[in-house]
């Protein structure tokens, strides 16, 4: 019995990070699989910006690459920020919000006439439970060429 005592604590906090590291794992591959998404919808849109008001953003067309993110990687919180030009070849969601996934994007050779794009995913998750509770920042990039009309 006294040697249960002095193992259990110890065997505990082992499972536990064992199941911390397995979430946070699962967490990344979920930042994976959302910028891969990502750069695919980016790839196929008819027309990867247009004019809204006075600025330049994505066009949405089938659907926007924050929803196909979000769709790819469900157990994230994607940033539902509109993605807006911030130069000739490249998209922002503008402020980066913690705890979500934000979203960027870059077209080679510019954003009107894209051959490859690249959509970077980045995310800050937060350990479940002790002995790891830190946050630990996650980041994924997908290039894909663009598919001609």
């Amino acid at each position: 019995m006294v040697e249960f005592a002095f193992v259990a604590p110890i065997a505990l906090v082992v499972i536990t990070g064992i199941f911390v590291s397995c979430f946070l794992f699962f967490q990344n591959s979920a930042v994976t699989d959302g910028a891969t998404a990502g750069s695919r919808m980016a790839s196929i849109e008819t027309s990867l910006v247009t004019v809204v008001g006075a600025q330049i953003c994505e066009s949405n067309v089938p659907i926007s690459i924050e929803a196909a993110v979000a769709q790819a990687a469900p157990q994230l919180k994607v940033n539902p920020a509109r993605l807006c030009e911030t130069s000739a070849t490249h998209l922002s969601q503008g402020t980066v919000v913690t705890n979500e996934a934000n979203i960027t994007v870059d077209a080679t050779p510019n954003l009107a006439g894209p051959t490859t794009v690249t959509v970077t995913v980045t995310f800050s998750g937060k350990g479940i439970a002790p002995p790891l509770t830190a946050t630990y920042s996650m980041n994924a990039t997908s290039t894909v060429p663009v598919l001609a009309p």
